[in-house]
């Protein structure tokens, strides 16, 4: 067996996965406008009504399975590539969680019912769940050979590890617990809490988030990167250390084909839009989001795991911001509303646009905070995290992001969303039709 552990590099661990990015990129790109026009064919559009979607003509929903097909073809190509850690771990090819491809599948399916149908938020919900299920459910039973979610069939694997391990090794608790006979089906099932409830989250958020042209696109692809630079550097961390693991391959093959997916149907959804991704490609952008998260969290390393959460920061942020201006408000949690980060920026006179740019330096920002953070001790790094989103709740509150403002500096007109009226609260909402309201905020929904 070669010895590469003291040779491999950045540009050696990324190398062999590049033909996912070239293949997601390429099939998003050219099947997003075909998908347009099937949607103008079949009436598949988001139809302006002058009041809340102001836009002057239809636009073209099916974006989020262009995404979907683009990120698939990518996935699917990594089985005839040789991962960077094979000649240390005897690996053939990249290994993709069966899970992830049932639970991107519903995720997907679930969403374009709405976005054709319209669902009640319970069933979008119930969707998200039964995704989440399909994702743990065959690593838990053995199919396919891995279990990375779980930890089940693997040692000190899985989210329930990130707690137990350093109480172990500060003494808290003995390492005999581990032998107990109620122990293993308390980890699972820790861990099937945590998987499911981080699914459902960034489903939602990024579904929430989802409400300028290109927003949640771009915001997506910025995150994706992140998610590359950490999934590489951990690679190489652990070529060089332990041999590599099974998982760097599949952190690595799934981020790059989220980063070709939405770079490809970015140039479609920009200001101004021809073509909407829908709740179909909101929630499944979450859902590989969220996978993503429970990646870097198999190994029970906590830092790896609050990193990857950060990368997610702003869908995040704008999310708990939204259930905390709603409760402290007295209005239903899901109750719409026009104080979004972007509701925000864009009332204070920014265009589409600028709104939209912002919004990714935000989230690069969070990204930045996420790869620095890794190269941390575990209990400096929880530090940094409570600091920084400490800071962010007290500015909220004094920018006015809290509690509901009475008064708009500036409202901008050229949106396919809301139109703002000057106290801060939503138009009214069209009659019901079968096309979708884009804007309608369930648990899963738009702005």
């Amino acid at each position: 067996m070669t010895d590469l552990s003291s040779s491999i590099g950045f540009e050696a661990v990324i190398q062999p996965y590049m033909p996912v990015f070239y293949v997601s990129f390429l099939a998003t790109i050219i099947l997003t406008p075909l998908m347009r026009v099937l949607a103008h064919r079949h009436g598949i559009v988001d139809d302006p009504d002058g009041k809340r979607k102001v836009h002057s003509q239809p636009i073209a929903y099916l974006g989020g399975v262009s995404i979907f097909l683009g990120w698939l073809a990518g996935v699917s190509i990594s089985v005839f590539l040789r991962p960077h850690n094979a000649e240390l771990i005897v690996l053939n090819s990249v290994q993709i969680p069966p899970g992830v491809l049932l639970g991107a599948a519903t995720v997907v399916l679930f969403g374009l019912l709405d976005d054709v149908y319209s669902l009640s938020a319970k069933v979008k919900l119930f969707g998200q769940f039964l995704a989440a299920l399909f994702l743990i459910v065959p690593g838990a039973l053995g199919i396919g050979g891995n279990d990375f979610f779980l930890g089940v069939h693997q040692a000190h694997t899985g989210p329930a590890w990130m707690i137990i391990d350093p109480l172990i090794r500060n003494g808290y608790i003995h390492a005999d617990v581990a032998t107990l006979s109620w122990f293993a089906p308390a980890v699972t099932v820790f861990s099937a809490l945590v998987a499911i409830a981080v699914i459902v989250s960034t489903c939602n958020a990024t579904n929430l988030l989802d409400g300028l042209d290109g927003l949640c696109s771009g915001v997506t692809g910025v995150m994706s990167i992140g998610y590359l630079i950490l999934a590489v550097y951990l690679a190489s961390q652990m070529v060089s250390t332990e041999g590599g693991s099974p998982i760097d391959p599949t952190r690595i093959t799934l981020s790059l084909a989220l980063l070709g997916a939405v770079l490809g149907f970015l140039p479609f959804n920009f200001n101004p839009a021809s073509i909407f991704m829908g709740d179909t490609g909101s929630m499944f952008l979450g859902y590989i989001c969220g996978v993503m998260i429970l990646l870097f969290g198999q190994n029970g390393t906590i830092r790896w795991f609050l990193s990857a959460i950060i990368m997610f920061g702003l869908p995040m942020m704008d999310t708990f911001l939204a259930i905390v201006r709603r409760k402290l408000n007295g209005k239903p949690i899901f109750s719409p509303d026009s104080n979004h980060f972007h509701h925000f920026l864009v009332k204070r006179g920014y265009t589409v646009r600028k709104a939209v740019l912002i919004s990714y330096a935000v989230a690069a920002i969070f990204v930045s905070f996420a790869l620095i953070i890794v190269i941390m001790p575990t209990r400096m790094a929880i530090g940094i995290y409570l600091v920084l989103f400490g800071y962010i709740i007290v500015s909220a509150f004094k920018m006015g992001m809290i509690f509901q403002s009475t008064k708009i500096q500036a409202a901008n007109t050229q949106l396919n969303m809301n139109v703002i009226k000057s106290n801060g609260a939503e138009a009214p909402t069209a009659p019901a039709s079968k096309e979708k309201e884009r804007e309608k905020e369930t648990v899963s929904s738009k702005n």
